[in-house]
């Protein structure tokens, strides 16, 4: 009995030891597979972007005065005046422009002006117009220049300007003289040209072969040349004729384009305009926005032009300036930056300036335009800026001139962030 017990005693004991450990045949278990780490996530340090700063990058100089700027089949074009001693002149370079491009001279044909000698300093216009290059230039009829052409046209088969003012050689009982004209435009597939000056607009249906008058008449008017634009079959029209008489009206066009429907203007809401000759007028596409440049001060309507009021308003008794606005631009793809230049009448010197807000604020660079330091004489003799345009490669190309007779220089414009 008492061995019994003892063995009992015994089994039990190993029994619960083997509870407790298991059985000989079971595998121990896997030991646990510790987690990865995180990956380390390194944040690059926030490194703003360097400011654009505005500034004015000389492209190309002349001791001639630059009157404007075209892009035309890959290369960029500038007009030169004539001088003492050089003839009127168009140069040519490939695009993309830069200060080493290479400049080569376009024939002029018979539309050249020779050396002026003593005659007064004339500058050929240059302007893209449908598919043709148009030149436009002085006509005066002083001795050796009556033969002088007033309008040519550089075309893609032509390899120099040609002459194409026939229609605008008019005769009365007591001389001869060709018309001349400072701007022309195309819409609805007809020409129009303010030739011959004062309240004239003419039209042409067959590419300037012939013109017909739209508003004033086929001769030579003693006013400043009118400035015109088009807003759908509106035309728009401004200048000071009679002289010291500012105006700005504006017309319905009849169906094809050929006439006014109506010598009645139409409805027109405008500032008081006091005796500011109109220098351009113009809109900005997509929106309802028009511009018009008058001595001292910029207009702009927000209703297609129905309505204007000042943006920029200065007076000759101010010491602020007065500019003359003649050069405007509005960014192809931010039409709310505008960039507008010119002359200050009153310091004798160039302007330019531009919005980002769609012409609500301005901001003067004039500083920074060469001849900006120069004293001018008078008005006649100060700097300006001609042109202002944008190039296929959407960068700003300003004409300036250091002085009214010449220096001119081709600038690239770049805004700043501000």
């Amino acid at each position: 009995m008492h061995h019994i017990i003892k063995y009992s005693a015994m089994s039990a004991a190993c029994a619960l030891l083997l509870a407790a450990c298991g059985s000989a045949n079971d595998d121990p278990a896997p030991a646990p597979v510790p987690a990865p780490a995180p990956p380390v996530v390194v944040t690059p340090p926030v490194v703003a972007p360097e400011p654009v700063v505005t500034k004015l990058e000389l492209l190309s100089s002349s001791a001639r005065l630059m009157d404007s700027v075209a892009f035309y089949g890959g290369d960029a074009y500038v007009s030169l005046a004539n001088s003492a001693s050089e003839g009127s002149g168009v140069l040519r370079a490939a695009l993309p422009l830069t200060p080493g491009s290479t400049w080569s001279p376009v024939g002029m044909g018979a539309c050249g002006m020779a050396p002026h000698g003593d005659f007064i300093v004339r500058s050929p216009r240059i302007k893209m117009v449908g598919e043709n290059m148009w030149l436009m230039q002085p006509w005066y009829g002083a001795p050796g220049t009556e033969n002088d052409p007033s309008t040519c046209t550089l075309m893609a088969s032509s390899a120099s300007f040609i002459p194409r003012d026939q229609d605008l050689k008019v005769c009365n009982e007591y001389y001869c003289e060709t018309l001349s004209m400072q701007d022309i435009k195309l819409h609805h597939n007809r020409l129009y040209s303010n030739a011959g000056g004062g309240s004239n607009l003419l039209t042409s249906k067959d590419g300037g072969a012939t013109w017909q008058v739209v508003r004033g008449s086929k001769e030579s008017m003693m006013c400043y040349s009118a400035k015109f634009h088009f807003i759908g079959e509106r035309l728009f029209v401004g200048g000071e004729c009679p002289l010291d008489m500012a105006f700005v009206e504006s017309y319905q066009m009849n169906a094809d384009g050929s006439a006014l429907a109506s010598q009645d203007k139409l409805p027109m809401t405008l500032p008081d305009m006091e005796n500011r000759n109109v220098q351009f007028i113009d809109s900005v596409p997509g929106t309802q926005q028009v511009f018009i440049g008058v001595e001292g001060g910029l207009m702009r309507s927000e209703d297609n032009g129905r309505s204007f009021k000042f943006v920029i308003h200065e007076s000759l008794t101010d010491a602020k300036g007065y500019p003359y606005i003649g050069a405007f631009l509005a960014l192809k793809e931010q039409p709310k930056t505008l960039v507008i230049g010119g002359f200050d009448k009153m310091h004798g010197r160039p302007y330019l300036s531009w919005s980002k807000d769609g012409g609500s604020t301005w901001t003067d660079i004039s500083a920074m335009v060469p001849g900006y330091a120069n004293k001018a004489d008078d008005e006649y003799s100060a700097g300006s800026v001609s042109a202002i345009m944008q190039d296929p490669q959407g960068r700003i190309i300003v004409v300036v001139n250091e002085r009214a007779d010449g220096q001119g220089r081709l600038m690239q414009l770049t805004l700043g962030d501000k």
